[in-house]
């Protein structure tokens, strides 16, 4: 037991939680039949930071500072400034590939330093969830069962920026948490957070309105239209703001279109996607995410 302990002495390991702890992390006095459970922490990180500046860099410092195994998986970076949907939108689908006891840190915070809590919600599937209550951490959270939410009390934390809290307030409690440290005096257990659900697709007879969540690198407009369109519809007309572009083809795939040609199917996401094969339908269309758009049954 000697020898084993010498050897796990600098080795963290975590096990699940229950309704009073969101992670139990150790260095020392390993039990050998929890060796198995063994591992670093894994952080995602979401933000509309972009790459351009030191704000990605400095917010995986701090939680390095804590935790220097930490495996920190960079979700994105490029989520429109501002737009928490989008941000929430992108959370959800990433979310569901991370294995159990992730903790996620994601900041699209319009209002930071204003009244806005910072908050960490556990959920019954192991994982955590840390950033603004502005509903951005609401559709992945519920999506994975709301076990527990926490409050973070900002005024307990020393040196917070009023503009940087993904930095001072969630990156530093995050670095806590999964380090084992002190993050307990921090939190208070809170009711409710904001609650941003993805709106719906409005259905009609044969027609559906539709709108953008997101736009890919490839220009494909990622609709809120989870799955396909129904039996029948082999070609649509699109509607968008008052202009109509008729006869994109419904496929599997982007090359059972022409090459240039628009193309409708059901993309990796999960999501409808309005594409362009080997094209930019976003740049073509000018599409942006939160724009709406009518997609019908084309009568030709």
């Amino acid at each position: 037991m000697r020898g084993l302990s010498r050897r796990l002495a600098d080795t963290h390991f975590q096990v699940g939680a229950d309704d009073d702890d969101l992670f139990i992390f150790t260095h020392r006095h390993v039990f050998p039949r929890l060796a198995k459970n063994l591992k670093r922490p894994v952080v995602g990180l979401l933000t509309d930071y972009g790459t351009r500046d030191t704000y990605v860099s400095e917010v995986k410092a701090v939680i390095l500072k804590h935790r220097p195994d930490a495996v920190i998986v960079d979700i994105t970076h490029e989520v429109d400034a501002y737009n928490v949907l989008q941000g929430a939108f992108l959370l959800k689908l990433a979310a569901k590939s991370f294995p159990s006891n992730t903790v996620f840190l994601a900041v699209v915070d319009p209002t930071v330093g204003s009244e806005r809590d910072a908050i960490a919600v556990r959920t019954a599937k192991g994982k955590t969830f840390i950033g603004p209550d502005t509903g951005l951490l609401y559709p992945a959270s519920s999506a994975e069962g709301i076990s527990k939410i926490y409050k973070i009390k900002v005024d307990r934390i020393p040196s917070v920026s009023p503009t940087f809290h993904g930095r001072d307030v969630f990156a530093e409690f995050a670095g806590l948490l999964i380090s084992g440290k002190k993050w307990r005096r921090l939190v208070e257990v809170k009711r409710k957070m904001v609650e941003l659900e993805i709106p719906q697709p409005m259905w009609g007879e044969d027609f559906v309105e539709a709108t953008v969540l997101h736009v890919d690198r490839f220009g494909n407009v990622i609709l809120n239209i989870g799955g396909g369109l129904p039996a029948g519809w082999v070609k649509v007309d699109v509607k968008i703001a008052g202009k109509v572009f008729r006869n994109a083809k419904v496929a599997t795939y982007y090359s059972q279109a022409a090459e240039g040609e628009f193309v409708l199917l059901s993309g990796g996401t999960g999501y409808l996607e309005l594409a362009v094969n080997k094209g930019n339908a976003a740049k073509d269309l000018g599409l942006h995410p939160n724009d709406k758009l009518l997609i019908s049954k084309s009568r030709s």
